[in-house]
């Protein structure tokens, strides 16, 4: 008997959600296949690749280093399918975003790359930071953008998009139609906030709380839509990131506050995994985002995350 491809994929699969059921689900086996499969892996090479603990399995000693190289054989395999279609590129990305990134600047670039790459399928996750950072490490994605601090050895970050915090109002308020504002001035007015899981939330709770004692949260929502179309209406003040918020000021619908204090940047990163051979697909996706998104070097100081 010789190991085959779907041997390895269970493997992978196994090894990043610890369950035969989330990876029979993922690589569309019935559980019993997946299980088959796996079981008669680890007869061939003699060993259990897996320990269980608490319903999850984890990989054992003898299987992490089985795993880089199972990762490997998939990932040449997946260039070797490219190949079979002369000229065109072909495959899977998996791609996790935060919020501001992922919902108002990769829509429009996956949506670009498939038109001219029509092979190529795209699964995108709108997830929190540290979640796209994480699935990066796992390789349960490929590659990731996020707007927080990558300190990892397992992570490679390249500068992205540049990004920024903007109070807004409804155009018909009083605070719209005043030049520079500042947030001392601010501490009677009631706020629309996203959820305190927001990145722009917790930055800007940080520095509003240097200059006034609390904030009159009127509305919180883990919706960013919500919280532009409540403002819109007049229910309050926001402070969300600018990327969210670009189209409703260009069309009218917000006005963006002056607030001296929050005129500064974060920088998004482009993030991949360090140590781990890249799909034709993948590299090319990189260069098309890293060349389609004008990036301006953010101020090294006042950074927000």
């Amino acid at each position: 008997m010789r190991i085959t491809l779907r041997q390895l994929a269970t493997f992978e699969a196994v090894a990043r959600t610890g369950s035969i059921a989330g990876a029979a689900e993922e690589i569309g086996l019935s559980p019993s296949a997946a299980s088959m499969s796996l079981k008669e892996l680890e007869t061939h090479l003699g060993i259990s690749l897996f320990t269980r603990a608490k319903r999850r399995l984890s990989l054992s000693d003898r299987g992490r280093p089985m795993l880089e190289m199972a990762r490997g054989i998939l990932v040449q395999v997946a260039d070797m399918e490219a190949l079979s279609i002369p000229e065109e590129l072909r495959g899977r990305l998996r791609i996790g975003a935060a919020a501001p990134a992922g919902n108002y600047v990769l829509p429009r670039l996956c949506a670009e790359f498939m038109r001219r790459h029509p092979q190529v399928r795209i699964d995108l996750k709108i997830l929190p930071s540290q979640d796209v950072m994480e699935g990066i490490k796992q390789m349960a994605l490929d590659i990731g953008f996020v707007g927080s601090p990558v300190n990892s050895s397992y992570l490679e970050a390249l500068p992205w998009l540049r990004d920024a915090l903007v109070v807004c109002a409804a155009p018909d308020s009083a605070l719209a139609r005043r030049g520079a504002v500042h947030l001392a001035d601010l501490a009677q007015e009631g706020w629309v906030l996203e959820k305190t899981q927001s990145s722009e939330r917790i930055s800007f709770t940080v520095e509003a709380l240097k200059y006034i004692n609390s904030l009159n949260i009127l509305l919180e929502t883990d919706s960013v839509e919500a919280v532009k179309r409540a403002v819109a209406h007049g229910a309050g003040l926001t402070c969300l990131s600018r990327l969210s918020v670009e189209e409703e000021i260009a069309r009218g619908e917000l006005v963006a506050l002056d607030v001296p204090e929050l005129r500064f940047t974060r920088v998004f990163s482009l993030v991949s995994r360090r140590d781990t051979q890249q799909t034709h697909a993948f590299e090319a996706f990189q260069r098309f985002a890293m060349r389609l998104v004008a990036r301006n070097d953010a101020p090294e100081d006042h950074q927000f995350y």
